[in-house]
């Protein structure tokens, strides 16, 4: 897997992307560890939940707010 890596955002009530924040930087080495898919597994969106809210939090600074959003770890080649 080689592009670019983010984390999108959707509202739970909208199926619109309401943001997306570039993680890359992270090492998609890294990345695939946290989600548990080896990195050449690593296409289309994977969801994030409670499980990896803290892990991400701590490699990106994002917090998951997952009340109130749905949020994926999106690679793509872009």
């Amino acid at each position: 897997m080689n592009g670019r890596l983010a984390i999108s955002r959707f509202p739970k009530d909208d199926g619109f992307l309401d943001s997306s924040v570039d993680v890359t930087a992270v090492g998609v080495d890294v990345l695939a560890d946290l989600v548990g898919i080896p990195p050449a597994e690593l296409v289309g969106d994977v969801p994030l939940t409670q499980e990896h809210a803290e892990r991400v939090r701590q490699l990106t600074g994002i917090t998951l707010d997952l009340e109130t959003y749905d949020y994926f770890l999106d690679p793509s080649s872009g």
